[in-house]
């Protein structure tokens, strides 16, 4: 049975999450990050990661959209959540757009099934300004 909307804490979310019960619908971006955190703590950044991957993934089957999984957004925004150790301190992650700081559309759209750096802006919380110039991230 899929959890609707029943309020949970991080534990619970995390727990619904691995399990499956959660529907397509509840999984908001708030959630998805409480979820990406949850899951690096309880399990660390590798294997969290992986377990994330895993259940966005089925989350996409549940919502008929088996190819809607995005590997660079998906990585991009994990890797910005673990590098907090306190949600509640970094409110800028529950920013969808906070993404977009760090990468063009275009990068964005190229990064579906591979996994890119960003363009913009290297993937730190030291947030760049909206609007700020790019650095050079040529390597």
């Amino acid at each position: 049975m899929l959890v609707e909307s029943v309020p949970m804490n991080n534990a619970e979310l995390v727990a619904a999450f691995e399990a499956g019960k959660i529907s397509p619908a509840q999984f908001s971006h708030e959630n998805h990050v409480r979820v990406a955190w949850g899951l690096a703590h309880r399990y660390g950044k590798r294997d969290g990661l992986e377990r994330l991957v895993t259940g966005i993934k089925a989350l996409a089957v549940r919502a008929g959209k088996p190819d809607a999984f995005h590997v660079t957004l998906t990585r991009a925004w994990f890797d910005l959540i673990t590098a907090v150790e306190d949600l509640d301190a970094a409110p800028e992650l529950f920013e969808k757009s906070l993404i977009k700081r760090f990468y063009s559309a275009e990068r964005i759209a190229a990064g579906r099934e591979q996994w890119l750096e960003p363009d913009l802006h290297p993937l730190q919380l030291s947030l760049p300004a909206t609007g700020a110039e790019p650095a050079d991230t040529a390597r």
